[in-house]
């Protein structure tokens, strides 16, 4: 990728340089990182990523206004911060916001990419009361099976390169959410199935996504949405807006998988209750030789056993199984459910969400798989916002408390964790005051609340709360410190 860079520092522009960037790292590599207890990916929040036909100086100032309102909502967490007077401001003359911009060259494609000041956007975003999301996100893995034309699903994975596959990408990009495919390899292929996708199971997406060290695990379904052809979609339909524990979840299809099993092996493995039967059918194999009465007897009981099991409309079981065994997936009303839904849209997502210790479900309808992929991140990305994002708080009102971290015992230490915790977008400022042995005392003043800051540190394994000896976390705001 060929990059060229433009400085604009206090007015004056500098030599233009260009730079050879490295392409080809394989994705494989980029996963090869040791696991730890939560995957927290620190992203560039100060950066937009905008693609143009030239570089002419109006394609510029077009871009770089583009990219200014990319950076706001990738800030916030919110495309709501758009209609903010100060927010408006800023994007009328964007140009004071700027560090540098260069031109990226990728697939054929030329971008124009922004850097802008980012103490400057913290500022605006606390005086203005509007959300700050930190440059921790946490990591997501993204299951996809995709119906096409011919009823053939495939589960999209890093190396196809497809529209759909671009969409989620680039919307993940612009939203800064960390989002993967998988691979597909053999690992992948082993572990999990196109059903298993398809049909949003939870335990398998749980199975397949321990080798990426994710947070959050995604599974989801892409498909025509015609109501004069049913997609052939397995039994565990779950009601959009299903909200449940993971538990629960995984219970659930325990269950049913033990139910599946336990069928599918009375179908290979017919049982006759009939001693009798069995002991003579047993004694003629032996003897090499069937015994036609045995036969006889068999039918015998087929047919009686039927005859006590007649309804009383006179239906006899072995036609109500002939019925059963035809029944559609759908009932009636779902029938008409998803007539009325084929309305919203030529296409259909069905998805799963796993994450935090819930299992939630939904649909969402667009023309076309790429539309349904931007609305798929940019609903998710608004909930991880609703999470991680800190509303400001007057500076008059904000919090401040104090805590205490262990196995500070070095210099080293000392300092690497009050870069951490000053890093942190919910505190505005961290102060030593108090060092015993290992344990520092810091004084932290909060910008957002003390859950706003207990979530941010749930995002790394830097600070572990420390328990006792029933695994409980102790009264107050004590941690350790893991360098």
């Amino acid at each position: 990728m060929l990059t060229a860079v433009k400085r604009n520092t206090n007015g004056t522009n500098l030599t233009r340089v260009s730079l050879k960037g490295i392409l080809g790292i394989s994705f494989l590599a980029a996963l090869t990182y040791a696991p730890f207890i939560n995957a927290a990916q620190r992203v560039v929040v100060n950066e937009a990523q905008i693609q143009v036909e030239d570089q002419t100086q109006r394609t510029q100032q077009n871009a770089l206004k583009k990219a200014l309102r990319q950076v706001f909502v990738k800030m916030s967490g919110s495309t709501s911060v758009l209609d903010n007077a100060g927010v408006r401001a800023a994007l009328s003359s964007p140009q004071s916001l700027l560090r540098s911009y260069r031109f990226a060259f990728d697939k054929g494609r030329t971008y124009y990419v922004a850097e802008f000041d980012q103490a400057k956007l913290n500022e605006l975003l606390q005086r203005e009361m509007l959300p700050l999301w930190g440059d921790r996100r946490p990591e997501t893995i993204v299951w996809l099976a995709q119906e096409d034309e011919n009823e053939t699903r495939i589960i999209l994975d890093e190396s196809l390169n497809t529209e759909l596959q671009h969409t989620l990408k680039q919307t993940a990009k612009e939203r800064g959410v960390p989002l993967s495919l998988p691979l597909m390899d053999l690992t992948d292929n082993v572990n999990i199935s196109t059903y298993d996708v398809w049909g949003r199971f939870v335990e398998p997406l749980r199975k397949a996504s321990t080798r990426y060290s994710v947070d959050n695990i995604i599974g989801a379904r892409v498909y025509r949405n015609d109501a004069s052809a049913i997609p052939d979609l397995p039994e565990n339909v779950v009601p959009s807006g299903t909200v449940e524990s993971l538990d629960s979840v995984l219970d659930e299809e325990a269950q049913f998988r033990a139910q599946t099993d336990e069928q599918s092996f009375d179908e290979r493995n017919p049982r006759v209750d009939n001693t009798d039967a069995q002991h003579t059918f047993s004694d003629n194999v032996e003897s090499g030789a069937m015994n036609n009465g045995v036969d006889a007897q068999l039918n015998d009981g087929y047919d009686a056993t039927n005859q006590n099991l007649n309804n009383t409309d006179g239906t006899s079981a072995k036609e109500l199984a002939q019925e059963e065994s035809t029944t559609m997936p759908f009932t009636m009303n779902e029938f008409a459910n998803y007539a009325k839904r084929a309305d919203e849209g030529d296409y259909a997502l069905d998805w799963v969400f796993v994450g935090g210790g819930k299992v939630s479900y939904g649909s969402i309808y667009g023309d076309s798989p790429e539309v349904l992929g931007n609305q798929l991140i940019d609903a998710y990305s608004n909930y991880l916002s609703s999470l991680y994002a800190i509303v400001g708080i007057e500076a008059s009102e904000r919090e401040v408390i104090k805590v205490s971290i262990a196995n500070i015992g070095s210099v080293k230490s000392y300092a690497s964790a009050t870069d951490y915790l000053n890093s942190l977008s919910v505190i505005e400022n961290a102060t030593l005051v108090e060092q015993s042995g290992s344990v520092a005392t810091y004084s932290l003043t909060l910008i957002g609340t003390v859950d706003d800051l207990l979530n941010s540190i749930k995002l790394e394994s830097k600070l572990r709360p420390v328990t006792d000896s029933y695994g409980q976390t102790v009264k107050g705001h004590s941690f350790y410190w893991s360098n």
